[in-house]
């Protein structure tokens, strides 16, 4: 069987820390992933690659017994385990499972990576693998997230898994629901995910006992809220700042316009005199409620001047005494 280098795998050295493997591994699931690389053809197996290496370098028992083979080795070279090395830590023979590995797949809607190499099996069938949450991951119904399990195999309590779970802005401001299915070993469970009014960025969202199953119960799902940039709000704490475009004549005279907000149109009073950059405060109509929408004045002049309009505006040239200086 093919040798399988899993520090070269994750582009780290034999010495690296667990929390610089964690990183390391986290940065090429996401620039690996099936669905950001769907017109890489070999995403797939790569993305399989790094899995099966965090599988490995993630658990202090597994990578102790990998390190017992030496560094001798070379990526793609033939493997024969060494005699006597099935022992090691008690473990049975190689290709025997002492015990049955807890399966679970967490499944986004895409069918993804299957199991691992025969080089893990030779090494580590005895251990048992969990499977975690990129043996068959999409983020199509997560909006982007990458999931990742956090607690080890050998924990009382299952393994607890996290995902990124994007959406709009108007959805946290009103709030908004999300089905999710999760693909377990009796079949597929969906569940209907209430995000409530007034959700904000890196919110997290327990659904307990939605983890896989452990001696000492199951562990939890969590949500981390994401949410998208939106091109015509900026979020201000609770506020909210919309640009407000109107033209040089409303400036200078005053007038009563229309202002989208999250909760629909309304009327908005433009003070005469007032300049680019100002804010016309709308109250109690910013992010769920909590905080205040401000039109943020922006002056726009007409691209091109007809005759008139260029005579009319060399006409307030010469009798306005106002100068740019003065307004400061």
């Amino acid at each position: 069987m093919e040798y399988k280098d899993y520090y070269q795998i994750l582009g780290v050295e034999r010495s690296a820390s667990q929390d610089e493997i964690k990183k390391r591994y986290r940065k090429l699931a996401r620039e690996c992933h099936p669905d950001t690389c769907a017109n890489d053809p070999h995403s797939e197996k790569r993305f399989k690659e790094i899995n099966e290496a965090y599988e490995v370098l993630k658990d202090p028992d597994k990578r102790s017994r990998y390190d017992a083979l030496g560094s001798s080795w070379q990526q793609g070279q033939n493997f024969t385990p060494p005699p006597g090395f099935e022992h090691i830590f008690g473990g049975a023979p190689f290709g025997k499972r002492s015990g049955k590995a807890r399966s679970f797949t967490f499944d986004f809607g895409h069918e993804g990576s299957g199991g691992f190499s025969d080089f893990f099996e030779s090494l580590f069938g005895d251990l048992g693998r969990t499977e975690g949450p990129f043996g068959a991951a999409s983020s199509q119904n997560f909006g982007g997230g990458s999931p990742h399990f956090r607690n080890s195999a050998h924990s009382p309590r299952g393994d607890d898994f996290e995902t990124e779970l994007t959406i709009s802005l108007q959805e946290a401001h009103a709030g908004t629901s999300r089905e999710i299915s999760l693909q377990r070993p009796e079949g597929t469970k969906r569940l209907n995910v209430k995000i409530p009014p007034g959700t904000t960025d890196g919110t997290r969202i327990r659904l307990a006992g939605q983890g896989t199953e452990g001696p000492g119960g199951a562990g939890n799902l969590y949500l981390r809220i994401k949410l998208a940039t939106n091109g015509r709000y900026r979020l201000e704490g609770s506020d909210l700042i919309v640009d407000f475009p109107i033209t040089p004549w409303d400036a200078a005279l005053g007038n009563t316009s229309e202002v989208e907000t999250l909760d629909g149109t309304v009327r908005l009073k433009i003070p005469p005199g007032i300049s680019s950059g100002q804010r016309l405060r709308l109250k109690g109509k910013g992010f769920a409620h909590k905080g205040d929408l401000y039109a943020q004045i922006k002056i726009v002049m007409p691209p091109q001047l007809s005759p008139e309009e260029r005579r009319l505006f060399e006409q307030l040239k010469e009798i306005s005494h106002f100068t740019a200086k003065q307004g400061r």
